[in-house]
């Protein structure tokens, strides 16, 4: 069957169905279909793309539930153009997409791409709204703020393309590229709460923070970012101070220097 009359067909279903009625039209194009017209069920392969909700999805397979409106699909995966008013440009192995009037989209297996000014690498993300949830997360990066997360797991609110607050768990690690000056600091811990109404980062569970050869030790430190400040709480915290042996005079520079 020819692309352009399995597009006729299946948008005509769409078009029609009561159940689609409460969101905008979806139309849905693959090189070869099969579908159920009783149970609403649907198999395509080849070019598949589904357009819909300000957004366009391709990938190689896809079945679903066109009543229940939920979409499998599988194989270089891409998902480009709006959510919720922010640029999306994504790419995935795996995904689930329910269209309704508050879509959610659900991505496994090397996920890369951009939400609004967030960058992000990781194994699992659910979009919901304005909530996402990540897992194995190697890098998520707020591009304001210049924060970058990397966590078993995170979860956090966007809006206007931005991270307003996130919490992570697991084994996670916090750079700040502070405009101030002082360098990257790098915060690694068990949990880690980021609020931009606060302006904080905290982060708890055995925290270690290093700066340009310093690090500072304690069960929690809070992190200011925009005024590059950190505040250790509890736990004795202690400083260290790694030593550039390169700067030191060697054992014999005295004794080279008075024999001259």
């Amino acid at each position: 069957m020819k692309k352009y009359a399995v597009y006729s067909v299946f948008l005509i279903i769409l078009l029609c169905s009561s159940a689609m009625a409460a969101i905008e039209t979806v139309s849905f194009t693959s090189d070869t279909m099969r579908y159920d017209f009783k149970a609403g069920l649907f198999y395509a392969e080849g070019n598949v793309t589904i357009k819909g909700n300000d957004l366009t999805i391709i990938a190689t397979h896809a079945n679903g539930d066109i009543n229940g409106r939920t979409f499998n699909l599988s194989g270089n995966i891409t998902i480009n153009g709006m959510w919720n008013g922010d640029n999306v440009n994504l790419s995935a192995m795996s995904a689930t997409a329910e269209i309704r009037e508050r879509p959610i989209y659900t991505l496994e297996s090397g996920i890369s791409g951009s939400v609004g000014k967030i960058t992000i690498d990781c194994d699992f993300l659910k979009m919901d709204g304005d909530d996402i949830l990540a897992k194995i997360v190697h890098r998520l990066q707020d591009g304001k703020s210049g924060v970058t997360f990397a966590a078993d797991n995170i979860t956090g609110k966007i809006k206007e393309g931005e991270l307003m607050q996130a919490e992570a768990d697991g084994d996670i690690i916090v750079l700040g590229s502070p405009s101030k000056s002082g360098g990257t600091v790098e915060l690694r811990g068990k949990k880690a709460i980021y609020s931009v109404e606060r302006g904080t980062i905290v982060v708890s569970g055995g925290v270690t923070a290093k700066q340009n050869r310093r690090t500072l030790r304690a069960d929690s430190i809070v992190y200011i970012p925009d005024a590059n400040i950190m505040e250790a709480l509890g736990g004795r915290p202690r400083i260290t101070v790694d030593i550039d042996d390169e700067r030191l005079p060697s054992p014999n520079s005295k004794n080279n220097e008075s024999n001259n």
